[in-house]
């Protein structure tokens, strides 16, 4: 309440409650930062994802061709590892799919790394291998180089691990399995497909199917892709016109989760107050 400026208080409860919930998303998109934009496509008139532009963009190709060169070692042979795996699955969709976005990238290779350290060298579900090795370094030094020649997602990385998670209740998984199909057809693209990943992975129960791989708790990548790209939604809707552009959309007309009604500001403003207590924050 403190940030509120004294002329605004003159304006009357309405452009008040505006102003906290601005706060609010303002707050929660500084814990969980994103090198990336979110718009509106004016053609479909749907949230989707800009990615930032790549750096450096010889030293991204040379990691991003190491890493594949690394994949296709890694299957051959006993290494434990088959094209089915989730590390070369999110690796190979890495290399076709997010070349151009330096973030989704360091995510991914990020997330491979942990896997594959864990497997190789705590739980030996994979031999500590040559092939393997190789494979491990080449996704770690990946994202280093990324973070190296991208600062913004470096510093993101830094904010990401200094973050915890609070566990959701059941309630909240139910209302955030709820939230997918809104936010898959409010969206396109990449972000579509993402909330239908890491939704799921947030969740981790019965409500939704799990992907193949999925870590057995949520992962700190996904609340943040989810949760992050909900806050800039949010800053759009109150800023850009959105909702009168969005009008054809019969998924916004009402939104129900649990037992409360929304439009679609009020359901994104739901969706940044979960964010804020998932990490910790209220």
């Amino acid at each position: 309440m403190a940030l509120i400026p004294d002329a605004d208080w003159d304006q009357g409860p309405a452009h008040i409650a505006a102003k906290i919930e601005e706060i609010k998303a303002a707050f929660l998109a500084e814990k969980v930062p994103l090198a990336e934009t979110v718009a509106l496509n004016p053609a479909t008139n749907l949230f989707h994802v800009v990615p930032i532009p790549v750096q450096n963009a010889p030293l991204v190709g040379a990691l991003l061709s190491r890493v594949l060169d690394a994949v296709d070692d890694a299957v051959q042979g006993n290494n434990g590892l088959r094209v089915d795996s989730r590390e070369v699955r999110v690796l190979t969709r890495a290399a076709q799919r997010y070349g151009n976005d330096p973030q989704r990238l360091e995510m991914d290779f990020t997330s491979v790394a942990v896997g594959l350290r864990r497997q190789v060298h705590k739980t030996r579900e994979l031999p500590d291998s040559e092939d393997n090795l190789a494979l491990l370094e080449a996704v770690e030094e990946g994202a280093r180089g990324l973070r190296a020649a991208h600062p913004e997602v470096a510093a993101n990385r830094t904010s990401l691990a200094a973050q915890a998670l609070r566990e959701l209740s059941p309630d909240q998984k139910a209302e955030l399995a709820e939230a997918l199909p809104v936010l898959q057809a409010i969206s396109e693209g990449v972000m579509a497909e993402d909330f239908a990943a890491d939704i799921p992975a947030l969740i981790n129960d019965a409500l939704l199917p799990l992907p193949t791989g999925a870590p057995r708790l949520p992962g700190m990548d996904a609340s943040a892709r989810v949760f992050s790209r909900a806050t800039k939604m949010s800053v759009l809707e109150r800023t850009g016109g959105v909702v009168h552009k969005m009008d054809g959309h019969a998924a916004i007309k009402t939104i129900k989760i649990g037992k409360a009604m929304y439009d679609l500001g009020g359901f994104l403003g739901w969706l940044v107050q979960l964010g804020l207590k998932v990490f910790g924050i209220l």
